[in-house]
């Protein structure tokens, strides 16, 4: 079961989904919203650091 949603920011055809326990980025392609980024973490004044990464 997935973990449940806390937030989500979406910025044109680019999105910020945080779970429980994930942080993800999404990209919106044509046919429909996909994972470009998953296992991601804040580093202090830098980008998130992801585990994942794909495009």
């Amino acid at each position: 079961m997935a973990d449940p949603v806390r937030t989500t920011q979406v910025y044109g055809r680019q999105a910020l989904l945080r779970l429980e326990g994930d942080t993800l980025f999404l990209s919106q392609f044509d046919d429909g919203w996909k994972i470009v980024a998953a296992g991601c973490e804040p580093a202090s004044g830098k980008p998130y650091q992801c585990a994942v990464k794909g495009g």
